[in-house]
């Protein structure tokens, strides 16, 4: 019996692991912010997607290592990854 408590904690110690080492579900956004920073004080982004997340969102991160949830459909996420991609949208 004590065999089978060990390896039952060996295994859910490797899926824990394994699990932060890829980012994990601690990770993924919950809801989406009404937040809009300048985008200057944006550095990176990257698109959450809804098969290992709950929700499907744009994930910014800021020069303060801050992460912001986004709505994937808003004008302002969309122009912010343009600024960031390096590319110059103007706002019709």
């Amino acid at each position: 019996m004590t065999n089978l408590v060990f390896v039952s904690l060996l295994m859910i110690t490797i899926l824990v692991s394994t699990a932060s080492a890829q980012g994990g579900i601690a990770s993924c956004c919950r809801k989406l912010l009404k937040t809009q920073v300048q985008r200057e004080r944006l550095v990176t982004y990257y698109e959450q997607n809804k098969s290992a997340c709950p929700i499907k969102a744009v994930v910014f991160t800021t020069r303060n290592n801050k992460r912001i949830c986004s709505d994937p459909k808003k004008v302002w996420t969309l122009t912010s990854m343009a600024y960031i991609d390096g590319k110059n949208w103007q706002l019709q």
